[in-house]
């Protein structure tokens, strides 16, 4: 199984190897005759592959016990693990994590008293497929 991953793997590369090597890649535009760049395989492997990247969380999926709370912002930009790990049978998961606090005004629900709060979330910092 390990030697099928590693063989997958190693395709993979040589065909990004075999596309980059033939120079940059562009193609006409749909509506003009302006070329329009093609982004290379090999960024393209490189930006979808299993790894930390920002997504906005709603705070109330963080903390659910908060829902006779208004937050702003109502969502933070926190690193989840996301991409693809080229085997069907693998997930991009974290392997580590680490806290941030961050500054964020709460509003109560009948909007009378707001107060800035520190909340703290957990980030993904490193991912791995698995």
């Amino acid at each position: 199984m390990l030697a099928m991953k590693l063989f997958t793997c190693f395709l993979q590369v040589l065909a990004g190897l075999a596309v980059h090597s033939q120079g940059t890649l562009s193609a006409p535009a749909s509506n003009n005759s302006t070329e329009v760049e093609v982004v290379p395989f090999n960024e393209v492997w490189g930006r979808s592959y299993c790894r930390p990247m920002e997504k906005l969380v709603e705070i109330v999926d963080e903390y659910p016990d908060e829902v006779a709370h208004m937050f702003s912002p109502s969502c933070v930009p926190l690193t989840r693990c996301s991409g693809c790990c080229g085997d069907e049978s693998l997930q991009c998961v974290p392997l580590k994590t680490a806290n941030i606090t961050m500054q964020i005004l709460k509003i109560s629900a009948i909007g009378d008293q707001h107060s800035y709060v520190e909340m703290t979330f957990s980030q993904d910092v490193l991912c791995e497929c698995r």
